[in-house]
């Protein structure tokens, strides 16, 4: 298995910025940072932390003690979100008169479909959470999935879990993907041509004979369509249904194929076991 690169940077001028409501306790302000390390972030902003410690909060910050040290206080949460374009508040809370309320999938879907913009994700304290002042700030409210026991994340695994979905859009490279390979679909042209293929494999097969009801081929059809392969997929594909096809008609020489693999049967230590025990 191949191993994966680590995401890739972002640009030092990130334009998504964690801030955090009266964060009551320094070691989850630390876990913050940490997550926010781990995950490429960098721009963290505290909103009038009634008891904030940096070398207590630098006690779980590990590596990211940076983070901690480039930390901004603000005294309201106006003056954090004063230069943001777009504020999204984490809360499991409904209620009336509030923004729309999307799960945190469906909110990382609707931004990749968006022009960039300068977005603060706005996360409550450990007690309160964000209260409906707070809320009056945002376009949307994000909620993450959970149990219906346990509903409530520690602080710092919310920022963690919305970071993590942020971030996707880098995976591709950190996988060692090709961008244009991810994400994209392979052209009319394969499609059509892999239909052929099939049909003309399965035909040869016999698995298509005459009167067999066209449901049929429609069914193999929408299941080939349903597949939604990428590019370099459609590649293997099309390459491994030509190779049966052109066996099918005789011009890969099948036979040899029978007779490799009845040469390796009999060189297996189980078949040799069992030839043994038969002949003595």
């Amino acid at each position: 298995m191949r191993r994966p690169r680590s995401l890739p940077a972002l640009d030092a001028h990130d334009r998504f910025r964690v801030v955090l409501v009266e964060p009551g306790d320094s070691l989850n302000v630390g876990a913050v940072a940490r997550a926010m390390m781990n995950l490429g972030f960098g721009s963290l902003h505290l909103v009038a932390p009634p008891r904030y410690d940096p070398a207590t909060a630098a006690i779980t910050a590990c590596w990211a003690r940076g983070i901690l040290e480039k930390a901004t206080i603000h005294d309201t949460l106006e003056e954090a979100l004063a230069p943001m374009e777009q504020v999204v508040g984490f809360t499991a809370r409904h209620g009336k008169n509030r923004p729309r309320h999307l799960l945190l999938s469906e909110w990382c879907e609707r931004i990749e479909r968006e022009p960039p913009s300068s977005t603060a994700l706005l996360f409550g304290s450990e007690e309160s959470g964000l209260r409906r002042n707070h809320l009056s700030h945002c376009h949307w409210l994000v909620r993450i999935p959970s149990s219906e026991a346990n509903p409530s994340y520690n602080l710092a695994q919310a920022v963690l879990l919305a970071l993590f979905e942020v971030s996707r859009p880098r995976w591709s490279e950190a996988e060692g993907e090709a961008p244009e390979e991810m994400g994209s679909r392979p052209p009319a042209r394969d499609v059509y041509q892999m239909e052929t293929l099939v049909e003309e494999v399965l035909t040869r097969a016999r698995f298509y004979r005459l009167g067999n009801p066209e449901v049929i081929r429609g069914m193999v059809k929408h299941l080939l369509r349903r597949m939604d392969p990428d590019p370099r997929e459609m590649r293997v594909m099309l390459g491994m249904f030509g190779k049966i096809n052109r066996a099918l008609q005789g011009i890969v020489p099948v036979a040899g194929v029978r007779k490799e693999r009845k040469k390796r049967a009999l060189q297996s230590p189980g078949t040799s076991g069992r030839k043994n025990a038969a002949g003595s």
